[in-house]
């Protein structure tokens, strides 16, 4: 069980090297860079913020937040970001203008590659900026790693506040992973990620598709802490049913090879049960007088059809599968820096904060 922060910052057997230390950072505190995507909606992303710089003390991590603008219409400038209540634990706000909408996953890849590169970090949280993943929670992750500093730590809700509906989607979702990948998955993006983890995630290709399924993939150690989904800051959610569809569809995607050949067993079995039949149907009519007139030719021509479509489900499964092998996958290191279109600092830690906006 996780320990108080308080307790595990003062506990000698816990400390360790940190970047933070090194650079001249708060005592005793580890540089933390939070990494949110973010989509038009920056009055959620203003009460982060101050989320933040009321939940984090300085004495337990200083706070670098890297925001992912994921092709809004409506943008921060400097002077936005130099206008924010940081508090004492935020050392700097840094937005990541993408040149389009990405999409949430592949937004959050874009900014762990582009944090992977610095060399001052002790680890990546990972969070929605609307405040459904509560800043309060934050301690709780951050004491779970210094307990345990080389685990992955995945937040997943232990108590939901969705609807019914919600619910029964999400219930259907996790059992279809379950039964096309022979994996559990009951935790989203909400995590903190060694920097190690993050510098080994970025050459994932599965990161461009799913977060907490390419952790899996990767067979990264991780831990989970429960948590509570916190209430939205403003607006609704984007979220709809075809937006979570394509998301289970996404998470699913990362284990491809594994679904490849169960559906591969489970429609070869068919094969199997139906050519069975049909040998049975053809005993029935020509060894037996138990055949009644018509009733073979109807039966044998249907378990044809049934046939005849799971091949063509097996060649074309296959086909696919050895095509996508042969492309060249995107590799989130390599291939994210063309999508970003600009980025935008706030430095809080500097003296007469300057604050700054640079093109690539």
């Amino acid at each position: 069980m996780a320990q108080p922060a308080e307790r595990l910052l003062g506990d000698p057997e816990l400390q360790f090297h940190s970047p933070a230390k090194a650079a001249g950072g708060h005592v005793g505190a580890r540089r933390i860079a939070i990494l949110t995507p973010v989509l038009d909606d920056w009055e959620s992303f203003t009460c982060l913020i101050s989320d933040i710089a009321r939940h984090v003390d300085s004495a337990v991590a200083a706070i670098d937040v890297v925001a992912v603008d994921d092709g809004s219409v409506q943008h921060l400038t400097a002077g936005d970001l130099a206008s924010l209540d940081v508090g004492d634990s935020i050392c700097s706000i840094t937005v990541i203008r993408l040149a389009l909408n990405l999409g949430h996953q592949r937004a959050i890849a874009v900014g762990l590659s582009w944090i992977a590169k610095r060399e001052d970090l002790d680890a990546v949280i990972v969070m929605d900026g609307d405040g459904e993943d509560r800043p309060a929670d934050i301690i709780r992750l951050i004491s779970t790693n210094l307990a345990q500093p080389d685990h992955v730590i995945m937040a997943h809700r232990s108590k939901r506040s969705e609807g019914m509906a919600f619910k029964a989607g999400y219930l259907v979702y996790k059992l279809l992973f379950r039964s096309l990948t022979g994996k559990n998955i009951a935790f989203g993006n909400f995590s903190l990620l060694p920097i190690a983890a993050v510098r080994r995630l970025v050459h994932v290709p599965d990161l461009w598709n799913n977060l907490p399924a390419a952790i899996m993939r990767s067979r990264l150690r991780f831990l989970e802490v429960g948590t509570i989904r916190g209430r939205r800051y403003a607006g609704q959610s984007r979220m709809n049913y075809a937006s979570l569809v394509v998301h289970g569809f996404s998470a699913m995607s990362v284990y491809a090879d594994v679904v490849f050949v169960r559906i591969l067993m489970a429609t070869s079995a068919v094969v199997g049960l139906v050519l069975a039949a049909m040998i049975a149907v053809l005993g029935v009519r020509f060894g037996t007088s138990l055949a009644i007139p018509g009733w073979a030719t109807t039966v044998f021509g249907n378990l044809v059809i049934i046939l005849a479509q799971a091949m063509v489900m097996i060649v074309a499964t296959t086909l696919v599968v050895l095509a996508n092998r042969s492309s060249r996958p995107l590799v989130p290191i390599c291939d994210s820096p063309v999508f970003i279109a600009e980025l935008i600092s706030f430095a809080a830690d500097r003296p007469k904060a300057v604050a700054t906006a640079q093109a690539r």
